[in-house]
């Protein structure tokens, strides 16, 4: 964090229009006017942006090339689909179409962590049009409709579960074709912590983890439900393109409590287990080694023995404790633990208000970009237009003539030689004055410079919306369009 520069009494003035206030004269000009003895304190803002360039190049408009190239592959993700003549789309209920297997033929038709033969599809419904993810168990006989009924009973009508940010929503379970499906959201660009986990986390990473993972436990927990899906193949993890942080999300929630409803073990039990399987895999992220209570000894010592070497008292203190705590005469709590990180707590929402500010920038950026768009869109229509009915003249005529000079003064400027002017700049300004109905006037002349007019940028808007609402009262309406 760094500290905004101190202003002199009377500073906060605005320059006038002479003035540059990027100017190296008119700096030293404000420090010699600045009395040491009334210097404004200052408060920690955050880094000091840059000014911007006189002359923005093309890529500075809308996101950074790293941010744009994170949300195309997150598009690209969204819109894959398996191969038309593959067999797996039998295996997809009618409701849902474009199907994609998130797993590998041969991972498929092993047996999954939960002891079922499972598929993963990413499928969009036909009712909504939205993605979801489709689990498929086949060979469960445990699970009746009745059942997977009160399973989305009881998951679905909790809101409060089902809003948090930072678990996956869960929206149906039913049973057809002798197998038990299940619906949760769909994160695009998702990856289990199994298939991201590369090596031992820094120790910053993994209390930002801790914390979100201690959030999603504890809202599941204090609504009278059980994740019961605790470790890295069901932990789905995003990496943000803004901020360079780690997001994690309970996944495959609802599933354990339909395929072994029968056993009927308690809440508070279910609870202790989520607390002791958070302990097993905070040791796994530490170590980058999968490790639980299955694992054989040597393995559980070596890990606890890195963990002795390498992070502090306090984490090790914590997952060592969440390990053990079946065997404790009174175990923590998820309430216990939330308190014990609380400080760390606002380390993680520091960063949460970090990376929306990122996002909110980006976001900022790109409406200007959509702005842009629509009034780009709108002179696409209109200009050069070949024929409007009979009329083979309405583009160059009217206001759609007034549209066409003022096409050519945007896109076509040219130096006296006649070579084209790149200005990006004079574009960007001009569509702004455009959308902002700016009252200042402009000189358009034709091509021939036979014909010159002076019009506003107002005079502009009002001539291109007459001419886009003209088209559009006379279009041809969508429902009697026929595509091939």
């Amino acid at each position: 964090m760094y500290p905004l520069p101190s202003l002199p009494t009377g500073a906060q003035d605005q320059p006038t229009g002479d003035t540059n206030p990027y100017s190296q004269q008119q700096h030293q000009q404000q420090e010699e006017e600045i009395p040491p003895a009334k210097a404004v304190s200052t408060f920690p803002a955050g880094p000091t942006p840059a000014p911007l360039p006189s002359f923005r190049a093309i890529h500075s408009l809308g996101l950074s090339d790293e941010s744009w190239s994170h949300y195309r592959e997150l598009s690209l993700e969204s819109v894959r689909q398996m191969d038309p003549t593959d067999e797996r789309h039998k295996e997809v209920l009618p409701p849902y179409c474009n199907a994609y297997c998130l797993e590998t033929e041969q991972k498929s038709k092993q047996r999954s962590s939960f002891g079922y033969p499972c598929k993963t599809f990413q499928v969009t419904s036909r009712e909504d049009g939205n993605l979801y993810c489709l689990h498929r168990f086949d060979d469960v006989r445990s699970v009746s409709p009745k059942i997977a009924a009160a399973v989305s009973d009881r998951w679905t009508q909790n809101r409060a579960v089902q809003e948090h940010p930072g678990i996956v929503s869960f929206y149906q379970c039913f049973v057809a074709q002798r197998a038990v499906f299940f619906v949760h959201q769909f994160i695009p660009g998702a990856r289990t912590l199994l298939e991201r986990l590369g090596g031992p986390l820094s120790e910053v990473v993994l209390w930002s983890c801790i914390t979100q993972l201690v959030s999603a436990i504890r809202r599941v927990h204090t609504n009278n439900l059980a994740v019961r899906s605790i470790d890295l193949s069901h932990v789905l993890s995003n990496t943000d393109a803004a901020a360079s942080r780690l997001r994690l999300r309970l996944n495959c929630v609802g599933i354990v409590d339909a395929l072994e409803f029968e056993a009927r073990r308690h809440v508070s039990d279910l609870q202790r287990q989520d607390v002791c399987d958070l302990g097993w895999l905070i040791l796994s992220l530490a170590t980058g080694t999968e490790v639980n209570a299955k694992s054989d000894n040597n393995t559980i010592a070596s890990c606890e023995q890195f963990l002795v070497q390498n992070f502090s008292m306090e984490l090790r203190n914590m997952a060592m404790t969440l390990i053990k705590s079946p065997s404790t005469p009174r175990p923590p709590t998820i309430v216990d633990v939330s308190r014990a990180i609380a400080p760390r707590a606002f380390d993680e929402m520091d960063m949460a208000y970090r990376s929306l500010d990122l996002h909110e920038r980006l976001l900022s950026s790109e409406y200007e970009s959509g702005r842009a768009l629509r009034l780009l869109l709108k002179l696409g229509f209109v200009n050069e237009r070949p024929e409007f009915g009979q009329d083979r003249r309405w583009a160059a005529s009217g206001d759609c003539y007034v549209l066409t000079l003022f096409r050519d003064f945007v896109f076509h400027q040219a130096d006296g030689a006649g070579y084209p002017v790149m200005d990006l700049g004079h574009v960007v300004t001009c569509l702004n004055k455009l959308d902002a109905l700016d009252e200042e006037k402009i000189v358009l002349t034709s091509r021939d410079g036979k014909s010159m007019m002076v019009v506003s940028y107002a005079d502009v808007a009002r001539c291109l919306e007459n001419a886009f609402g003209e088209l559009c009262s006379h279009s041809v309406p969508p429902s009697t369009l026929q595509f091939s």
